[in-house]
């Protein structure tokens, strides 16, 4: 006998299992926020920036969740000043998890609230995994800037004064115990060595990129500050 029949039915049990897997994902959805969500530009160890992100079940049946969970499982550019993959930085708040192990039925929704603790200056970011269990998960990027005080504040100050200078400024980053920025296509950075504390006053540095490499010291961190009127 002919094995035709069987494969042709195993066949279309596994399109049907497959199609059925689809659709458990389809019909689950983030709701809110947009896509475009940003937790903004938060100070180091700041614990005030928090986000509810809503699942809802827009199919005919229910679903039951996994565990929501946060990881580091997406692509990033290793260019300067591009953002860091820190999921560390992310935290679901276990108390306010309103999703994980739920099961949504139709036209029904949760929430769980993520906070953004930035250990480190500049862009961070992570990826938010809601898991269905025997279907793929419903993802979503987590995206935020550490920010350094008051050298931040200093930069910003700095950029709207010389604005034909310091434009196209990069994300403030970390390189040995300097945090800086880079500017016009990264043929300058400014910066400060106040990433990890001294006995000496930080001060601001400039490196100038463009034909032989040159360090510029500008006097201390503290002065600038109080010129840009910095807290």
């Amino acid at each position: 006998m002919s094995d035709t029949p069987r494969l042709i039915r195993c066949t279309a049990i596994a399109l049907l299992c497959g199609a059925a897997l689809t659709a458990a994902q389809a019909q689950v959805s983030i709701s809110d926020p947009p896509e475009t969500h940003h937790f903004g530009s938060i100070p180091l160890g700041a614990s005030y920036a928090t986000q509810y992100f809503s699942l809802f079940n827009n199919g005919s049946s229910p679903v039951t969740l996994g565990a929501a969970r946060i990881d580091g499982e997406l692509a990033t550019c290793a260019a300067l000043g591009c953002p860091v993959v820190a999921p560390a930085d992310f935290q679901i708040d276990t108390g306010a998890d309103g999703c994980s192990g739920h099961t949504l039925q139709p036209g029904q929704g949760c929430s769980t609230l993520v906070g953004f603790v930035p250990s480190e200056p500049g862009g961070r970011m992570a990826r938010l995994v809601f898991t269905i269990p025997g279907s793929p998960p419903v993802t979503r990027t987590l995206q935020g800037n550490g920010s350094s005080q008051p050298l931040d504040c200093v930069l910003d100050w700095a950029q709207a004064q010389w604005p034909d200078i310091l434009r196209q400024p990069s994300h403030t980053f970390a390189a040995e115990q300097f945090l800086a920025r880079c500017y016009a296509n990264n043929s300058l950075c400014v910066g400060a060595d106040n990433r990890h504390p001294t006995l000496a006053p930080p001060s601001v540095y400039v490196l100038n990129l463009q034909g032989r490499p040159s360090l510029s010291n500008l006097g201390p961190l503290s002065q600038w500050a109080a010129a840009a009127r910095c807290r």
